[in-house]
């Protein structure tokens, strides 16, 4: 009799096994994404001209839910990309040595940008763990560098908490960053310890404070290892919409020098009939030997398109921009204007002025043209970027 009950039970099992991965396999769903990109980089001085025609091929596949018990379940996630040169390679990608050129950051090759294990843990808690997309508020110190053709993501774990619709907590324990300049070369990985927390309470809808703290301790990048804490505040009222965001960066770690410095950002932007103005202050602080450095940030989305300024220069960098946003008969277009200071030792650095130009078609297919031009003052030199963009999203 006992017998017979276990081998009723197994036969249980062995269905409930059978149908749960039945189950995983009808709700699993798969998507193609392609991304060319022609970009050209036009800089005065010594180096050459660099031109880029590459197609990010991506492949997303997420599977279906295993239901664990009431609320709780597990499904993953792979994701790949693929970057292939689209005729010559007359630009310099960071690994193929061809230095002659200036750099265009987006080398070809096969990358697993994402391989995660998702659990949910009731309606208000997931567990994410694997390399996986991390954007952190408005990605200023922790993004994917979705601009590049190969993404920057991360290995580790997060747990993201819900309370209630109005409070979210964000925690991430990583131990490396799969950056922008792989799969291949000594640039592809930044290994250490890092530990991101952030947390975001909606007042309003149109209120929304988060507060933060990000622990970065490198292996080999030992002179960014640093303890960065701040407050972000994005508001409207009466059409008008703002951000006010302050932080403060330690040395940490084994990190070789002592420092302590600021950032501050300040941006307001009104709607003027069709044509919304846009103005923004940002410092990223120096003592004139450190400044704040935002290693794991979007970079491409601030201070300008033409990406003078990836590495915070030691003499810190105050930006002043204006941006105006329009509908340019089917599309939308935007012109922006920035003057580029130090914050230690008043350099001018440069200003820049960049436009972009989208139009969607339709949901599957979108365009996009962007234009910079960078005149140097005392840093860098004059620089002229252009970028045509097709996406297909089948």
């Amino acid at each position: 009799m006992k017998r017979a009950l276990l081998l009723a039970s197994l036969a249980l099992s062995e269905a409930a096994f059978a149908d749960g991965i039945n189950q995983i396999w009808q709700d699993s769903s798969l998507k193609w994404n392609f991304r060319y990109r022609l970009e050209q980089v036009q800089p005065d001085g010594p180096l050459e001209d660099a031109l880029a025609s590459t197609l990010r091929s991506r492949l997303t596949v997420n599977t279906g839910k295993w239901t664990l018990a009431s609320n709780q379940s597990i499904s993953a996630l792979i994701e790949a990309d693929h970057v292939a040169v689209i005729g010559g390679e007359t630009y310099n990608n960071t690994v193929n040595g061809l230095s002659k050129y200036a750099t265009i950051a987006d080398p070809d090759g096969l990358d697993l940008n994402q391989a995660a294990l998702l659990f949910k843990a009731g309606d208000s808690s997931q567990i994410t763990l694997g390399r996986q997309r991390l954007n952190f508020g408005d990605q200023r110190f922790i993004g994917s560098v979705g601009w590049r053709q190969n993404e920057q993501t991360f290995d580790g774990i997060r747990l993201t908490q819900s309370f209630g619709s109005a409070v979210q907590l964000d925690l991430a324990s990583l131990h490396n960053a799969n950056r922008v300049f792989g799969p291949d070369g000594t640039n592809a990985d930044l290994h250490g310890r890092f530990n991101l927390a952030q947390a975001q309470w909606m007042v309003k809808p149109e209120h929304v404070l988060q507060g933060y703290f990000y622990d970065l301790d490198f292996d080999s990048l030992i002179a960014r290892s640093s303890s960065t804490s701040g407050l972000d505040y994005k508001g409207a009222a009466q059409g008008f919409k703002w951000q006010l965001a302050l932080a403060n960066q330690q040395d940490a770690h084994l990190a070789p020098t002592n420092y302590n410095v600021s950032y501050q950002r300040m941006e307001l932007s009104y709607p003027l009939g069709k044509v919304t103005v846009k103005g923004i202050a940002e410092r990223l602080g120096s003592d004139g030997k450190v400044a704040f450095q935002t290693p794991f940030a979007t970079l491409h989305a601030f201070n300008g398109f033409a990406d003078m300024f990836l590495t915070t220069p030691v003499n810190g960098l105050r930006e002043h921009a204006v941006q105006l946003a329009f509908p340019l008969l089917k599309t939308k277009a935007t012109v922006s204007w920035h003057r580029f200071n130090s914050d230690y030792a008043d350099i001018h650095y440069g200003n820049e002025i960049g436009a972009t130009l989208a139009y969607e078609v339709n949901p599957q297919w979108q365009l996009l043209g962007k234009v910079a031009f960078y005149q140097a003052d005392k840093f860098q030199a004059d620089t002229r970027k252009f970028w045509w963009m097709v996406t297909y999203q089948p």
